[in-house]
C-alpha cells in the first residue's frame, strides 16, 4: 500500500521512530514467547523462528522505510526474507492487537519498577534528613498562618508516610498491570492451539488476562498508573511549595550546584532545582490527563486512541515523574537547615498559646473552653501593647483573674517542652520520633525487597527469552 505523504509524516514515521527507540526489546520478547509456544505445540517453522529472532535481535535496526507500515511488518519482512516458513509460523494466531498490548504492558512494567525505585530513594533521603533533625523545632502552618511548634523530623516523616502509601499504590497497580494479553489475537482468541499460560509465564506475567476481548480493549491499567503517579506528584508539589517558602525566608539553603544567580543582581541565589521539579510534576498532570482523555468516549474495543496514540504521553509521564523525583531528591540530599533560624521563629511568635491554654486547664481548675478564652484575651492584650507571647508574665495573667506561678508559665512557653510533651503515637516528641523512624525504615526495607523480587523475576524471564531468542 502507498500511504499519503501527510499520513506518513504525521503518523507512520513518528510511530516507527518511537517504537524503534522505546519498544523493540519488548517486541522481541513478546514474539519470542509466542514462537516458543508454537514450537512447544510442534508447529512447523516455529523453532526456526525462535532461532531467527535471536539473530535479528542482535542486528542493527533499520531506519524508517515509507513502504513498510510499522516495526512489526519491518521485522516480519526481514524474517520472511530468511525463512518464509518461520515467518508464517510466527504470524499464526498473532495479531498486532494482542501483540501491541503485550508490548505496552511490558514497557509500563519496566517503567513502573524504575518509578518505584525513585520513590524509595526519596523516602530514604527523607528519613536520613529526619533523623538528623529530630530536635529541630519549626513552626507548622495551617491556612497559611503560624499554628504550632513541631519538628522538622515530624514534617519530613509525614511526607515519607504519604510516599510509603504511594509505593503501595504503585505496587497494587503492578498486580493489575502484570497480566498477559497474548493469545487474545484480534479479540476472540484463535482456533489454533495456544497456551496462554505458557506465554504469560515466559514473559514474567502473573497470568493471562482472563477475557480475550478485555485483553485488547482495556486501558484501565494505563489510567490507574496515570492516577497513581499524579497522586504522588500532587503531594510532592505541596512539599516543594513549603521548601521554596522556607528557602525564601532563609530557613533552608539549597546546595550550590542546584541554584542559579542573576545577570543583574549579584546577591541572587535562586533555588531553581526546586522550581524545575515543581514544573515536572505540573507537566506530569497534563500528560496524565492526556492518558485519561484518550480513553474517554471512545468505543470499548481495539482502537488507536488508548493504544499507540497514547504511548508518547505515557512515556513523557514516566520521564517527568522520574526527573521531578531526581531533582527533589538531590535538593534534599544537599539541603542546609538553619536550625537557629527555625528556632527563633518558634520562640518569638505566638504559636505556644495552645500549650498555655492546656496549662491553664490543668493548673487553674477551669475547663479548656475557659482556658482557651483566657489565653485568647491575654494574646489580644499583649498585641495591643506591641508585645509577643514570649514576653508574658504572671502579672499579665493575674489581670485576667488567673494566677500562675512564674516557673509554670515559663515551662508552658518553652517550645522544646511543647514538642516533647507531644508523646502521642505519631507525635513529634524525640523518643516517639526515633521509634517512628525505626518503623519507617523497616517499612522501606520491606518495600525495596518487594520491588527487587519483582525485578529479579522479570529479569530471569528476559534472560531466558534472550537465551532462547
Amino acid at each position: 500500500m502507498t500511504w499519503h505523504p501527510v499520513y506518513r509524516e504525521v503518523v507512520l514515521e513518528p510511530d516507527y521512530r518511537f517504537a524503534s527507540a522505546h519498544l523493540l526489546p519488548h517486541l522481541f520478547d513478546a514474539l519470542t514467547a509466542h514462537a516458543q509456544s508454537h514450537a512447544k505445540s510442534g508447529l512447523p517453522g516455529a523453532t526456526e523462528a525462535v532461532t531467527l529472532l535471536r539473530e535479528l535481535r542482535r542486528e542493527s535496526w533499520p531506519p524508517y522505510d515509507p513502504a513498510i507500515e510499522d516495526v512489526f511488518f519491518s521485522l516480519d519482512r526481514r524474517l520472511a526474507s530468511r525463512s518464509p516458513e518461520a515467518a508464517g509460523a510466527l504470524r499464526t494466531a498473532l495479531s498486532r492487537n494482542d501483540l501491541d498490548m503485550a508490548i505496552y504492558r511490558l514497557t509500563a512494567r519496566e517503567e513502573l519498577l524504575r518509578a518505584m525505585e525513585s520513590v524509595e530513594k526519596l523516602r530514604g533521603v527523607l528519613l536520613n534528613l529526619a533523623e538528623a533533625e529530630v530536635d529541630t523545632v519549626i513552626v507548622a502552618y495551617t491556612h497559611h498562618q503560624p499554628a504550632q511548634p513541631t519538628t522538622l523530623a515530624h514534617y519530613l516523616t509525614a511526607l515519607e508516610n504519604v510516599l510509603s502509601r504511594d509505593s503501595d499504590r504503585l505496587a497494587d497497580a503492578l498486580k493489575r498491570l502484570n497480566l498477559s494479553p497474548l493469545g487474545a489475537v484480534a479479540l476472540a482468541g484463535s482456533s489454533h492451539p495456544l497456551d496462554r499460560d505458557f506465554t504469560a509465564q515466559a514473559l514474567g506475567f502473573d497470568r493471562p488476562v482472563e477475557n480475550t476481548y478485555d485483553a485488547v480493549s482495556t486501558s484501565d491499567w494505563q489510567c490507574e498508573l496515570a492516577g497513581a503517579l499524579s497522586t504522588c506528584a500532587v503531594t510532592l508539589s505541596r512539599a516543594l511549595y513549603d521548601l521554596l517558602f522556607w528557602a525564601s525566608r532563609g530557613l533552608v539553603t539549597v546546595a550550590d550546584g542546584l541554584v542559579q544567580g542573576s545577570s543583574v543582581m549579584p546577591q541572587k541565589r535562586n533555588p531553581v532545582a526546586l522550581e524545575h521539579a515543581r514544573t515536572k510534576f505540573s507537566k506530569l498532570l497534563g500528560y496524565a490527563q492526556a492518558v485519561l482523555l484518550s480513553s474517554h468516549n471512545v468505543p470499548f474495543g481495539d482502537i488507536n486512541d488508548p493504544g499507540p496514540d497514547v504511548q508518547e504521553p505515557m512515556r513523557a509521564l514516566w520521564e517527568d515523574f522520574r526527573q521531578g523525583l531526581a531533582l527533589f531528591t538531590v535538593s534534599l540530599e544537599g539541603l542546609r537547615v538553619h536550625r537557629e533560624r527555625f528556632l527563633a521563629e518558634a520562640t518569638t511568635g505566638d504559636t505556644m498559646i495552645t500549650e498555655l491554654a492546656d496549662t491553664l486547664a490543668r493548673t487553674s481548675a477551669c475547663t479548656f473552653r475557659d482556658a482557651h478564652h483566657a489565653a485568647q484575651q491575654l494574646l489580644a492584650n499583649l498585641r495591643t501593647q506591641g508585645r509577643s507571647l514570649c514576653s508574658a508574665t504572671p502579672t499579665d495573667l493575674h489581670r485576667l483573674g488567673i494566677d500562675v506561678p512564674a516557673d509554670v508559665l515559663t515551662a508552658a512557653l518553652d517550645v522544646h517542652a511543647f514538642v516533647n510533651r507531644r508523646r502521642t503515637f505519631g507525635g513529634p516528641a524525640s523518643d516517639v520520633m526515633r521509634a517512628h523512624l525505626q518503623m519507617a525504615r523497616a517499612r522501606l526495607s520491606h518495600d525495596s525487597t518487594r520491588r527487587q523480587a519483582w525485578l529479579d523475576r522479570f529479569e530471569r524471564a528476559r534472560r531466558a527469552l534472550k537465551g532462547a531468542a
